[in-house]
Formats: structure tokens, sequence, C-alpha cells
């Protein structure tokens, strides 16, 4: 039996087509392929940008306006009138009147602001008039009000303020100021 056994081998052998058939190489990997990312989604095109906001509007200077009601003193042949002061800040004060001094004669007057609080029937009572505090104008015929556009050395607001004082209407004695003839306090207005 030993000889079938092996008849029977060889058989078998030449059956499958002699020798054993050589294993097959080995298969290389495929070539690992990066993963593909995925495209984010398509994004908006970036907004323009906004244009610098605009400074805010500085703010519009403060104005103050005063007013004194001069009224004529004992003796005086003139009539009251009212005197308007104005001031931008930064600015000149503009002095002007709601009416005239009517019965003023023609000629050279002060309106001058005195440190006193009040006018009395002495001028004594106005204190002394403040530096820098003398408004000189001319008045001529048919005058029907005062207006002067910069008056320098006034001031409507802070520690050197006409506000609170006294406004005396003066006549002209050669260049000074002289007889007193209205007198008002000066306060300040809306």
């Amino acid at each position: 039996m030993k000889r079938t056994a092996m008849s029977i081998s060889m058989l078998v052998v030449v059956a499958c087509g002699g020798k054993k058939p050589a294993p097959e190489p080995p298969k290389e990997p495929e070539p690992a392929t990066a993963p593909v990312a995925e495209a984010p989604p398509a994004a908006a095109p970036a907004p323009a940008p906004q244009p610098a906001p605009e400074p805010p509007a500085p703010p519009a200077p403060k104005t103050w306006h005063a007013h004194a009601q001069l009224n004529p003193v004992k003796g005086a042949k003139i009539k009251g009138a009212l005197v308007t002061f104005a001031q931008q800040e930064g600015q000149p004060v503009a002095v002007g009147s709601t009416g005239w001094f009517d019965g003023i004669k023609p000629g050279k007057y002060h309106l001058i602001v005195h440190d006193g609080a009040a006018c009395g029937p002495n001028a004594s009572k106005v204190g002394k008039p403040m530096a820098g505090a003398d408004i000189a104008f001319t008045a001529a015929k048919d005058m029907e009000g005062l207006e002067i556009a910069q008056v320098n050395g006034l001031q409507l607001d802070g520690t050197t303020a006409i506000v609170g004082h006294t406004l005396v209407l003066r006549e002209d004695r050669r260049g000074k100021a002289g007889k007193m003839l209205a007198c008002g306090p000066i306060a300040a207005t809306d």
C-alpha cells in the first residue's frame, strides 16, 4: 500500500498540473489618496467697510444777553431807553437800544458801567466806574437807537461780568465822562 499511496499522490500532483503554483506576489497596496477636504461653503463677499463716523459737531457757542432800563436822573430833560447787550462766546459785546433817549441833544456821550448795584438820587450810589467799561458814542439828530457792534473790555459772563452792576449815561466833557443823565441796573435776560 505504500506504493499505491505514492501513486495516488503522484496522480494528484500530475492532475493538478504538476508543481504547486507559486504563490502570487503580494499585491502592492493601492496608493492612499489624501482625503479631500470639503470646500467650505462659499462665503458671502466681505461687506464694504463702513465709512468712519462723522465727528460730532462742536457745541454751539454760548450766547449771553443782558439789558439795563435807563431812567433819567432828577433834572435830566430826556426820556429813558432800554440798552441791550449781547455776547457770543469768544466775541466782544454788542450794545444796542430799544427806543432812544428822546430829548438828548446831538453830541458825544458815555455809557459807563459802575461797580454799584443800584441807582440812587445822587452819583455816589452807583459806585466807581469799572475798568474798561466806558462806551463812548455820538448822538445825532433824529437818531432812533444805539447800535455798536463791538465793545471790547466788557463781559456778560464770568468773574468780570457787568451783570449785576449799574449802567450810567453821562454827557461828555472835553473827552471825559461828565454829568450823569440816566441810570439803570444791568440784568441778565434769556
